[in-house]
């Protein structure tokens, strides 16, 4: 099944962005360039800061890597999420593999990241001034909520390494939940290259979280399988006995 839709945008606006990273030469060099791109940054070193900034600012983007030490940046966005502080903001999780450089191809975003690429996809999520909550495409999963749990829409193109390998990596981590309360496509953007707009998906692998909001972008080839099952669970998703 693959979910395609075009939505309108209005133009970009200065944002204020949340940067997690416990590397302090990638959190510079993120804040960096997000404060040359014209936004307001903060930063934190930890998913514990992170949670800390959040309870005392709302953020358009919150940017998290996802392991760290003491806590991950989906227990911080899960953590922010039931406390209520995540507010408006949408969030985007980048993976890291330190094999990431042995694959072949352009679309895995390892660290160092291809600022080029990352400033593209930030461009792209906060294209609608943080207002996604109210978009069009979000509607139908609200209405359809009691026939499952979570959305997610994974963003490939099928003669890309790294796809291949994020898609297997996916439906790996799903075979242990419950697939009923999950809502799983695959859109090719190698096929329809305009089918990641209505994502503000800007390269391939990406995996979003559709519903339940905030909506969410995993950037790479899910190498990091405990990042998904988190996910399922903070969503509710029963794991298969």
């Amino acid at each position: 099944m693959v979910d395609t839709c075009v939505e309108t945008r209005p133009a970009a606006r200065r944002s204020r962005v949340l940067v997690v990273e416990d590397q302090d030469d990638v959190r510079r060099l993120l804040v960096t360039a997000l404060e040359i791109e014209g936004h307001d940054v903060d930063e934190a070193a930890n998913a514990h800061d992170g949670l800390s900034r959040l309870r005392q600012s709302r953020y358009n983007l919150v940017l998290t890597d996802y392991a760290m030490p003491g806590g991950t940046g989906t227990w911080m966005l899960a953590e922010a999420g039931r406390e209520g502080v995540l507010g408006d903001a949408v969030s985007l999780v980048v993976t890291a593999h330190s094999d990431a450089r042995d694959l072949t191809s352009y679309d895995v975003i390892p660290k160092p990241l291809d600022l080029d690429q990352f400033l593209d996809q930030v461009r792209r999520v906060l294209h609608n001034g943080g207002q996604q909550s109210a978009d069009a495409a979000d509607v139908p999963a609200r209405d359809h909520r009691s026939r499952f749990v979570v959305e997610l829409v994974l963003y490939i193109s099928s003669a890309s390494p790294a796809s291949i390998q994020a898609r297997r990596n996916l439906e790996r981590v799903l075979e242990g939940f419950e697939r009923a309360q999950v809502k799983y496509s695959v859109c090719d953007l190698g096929r329809d290259p305009l089918a990641g707009d209505a994502d503000r998906v800007a390269f391939t692998p990406t995996l979003v979280k559709r519903y339940p909001e905030p909506r969410m972008w995993f950037l790479g080839n899910l190498r990091e399988a405990d990042l998904v099952a988190d996910l399922l669970r903070t969503c509710g998703v029963d794991a298969r006995g």
